[in-house]
């Protein structure tokens, strides 16, 4: 599922959360995908910047869930998964013995970790984080072009925690 696909299966709650993690978070990053997106659309980002934070989040979330976007959101969800999850994404990496940053980050990805490894990892997550994050973080790592890890893609893809949101009704 690609990031713009993984905003329209967000639950409002969670892009809430999202967009007002990235505001407070990373204030000149959020203006700066505010003014992407209003220039997209033709507009001034003012116009975007003076709606209400509750309509704003609204508009922001529609636009950050097209195609046309698919750049910007996923800019957005990498930063808030290693910003807000970042503890998330080094478990992961420390139960697949993954060498990284202390931060998430890899220098190289190896090759796919067996079966029952890969397993266990996403169980683990799921019983430890958000599902919502969880979902988010394995769908965008198992998106990612230098992604060859078959079991994880086929994880994504029939894994019901994985292939739908488990927070959305």
């Amino acid at each position: 599922m690609t990031a713009f696909e993984l905003f329209a299966r967000l639950s409002p709650a969670e892009t809430t959360g999202i967009l007002e993690w990235f505001q407070e978070s990373d204030r000149p990053a959020y203006k700066t995908c505010v003014g992407l997106l209003a220039g997209r659309r033709k507009l001034r980002p003012v116009f975007v910047e003076r709606k209400p934070k509750a309509e704003r989040n609204v508009w922001m979330t529609e636009n950050l869930a097209k195609s046309v976007n698919a750049d910007i959101a996923a800019e957005v969800l990498q930063a808030w998964i290693l910003g807000a999850h970042g503890a998330m994404v080094c478990e992961f990496l420390e139960v697949l013995k993954i060498p990284h940053d202390g931060r998430g980050l890899i220098e190289a990805l190896p090759a796919e970790p067996p079966v029952g490894e890969m397993d266990k990892a996403v169980n683990q997550l799921f019983a430890n984080h958000p599902a919502g994050a969880v979902f988010v973080y394995l769908n965008l790592f198992a998106a990612m072009e230098m992604t060859d890890w078959p079991h994880l893609k086929s994880l994504v893809a029939t894994d019901a925690r994985l292939c739908q949101n488990p927070t959305k009704p």
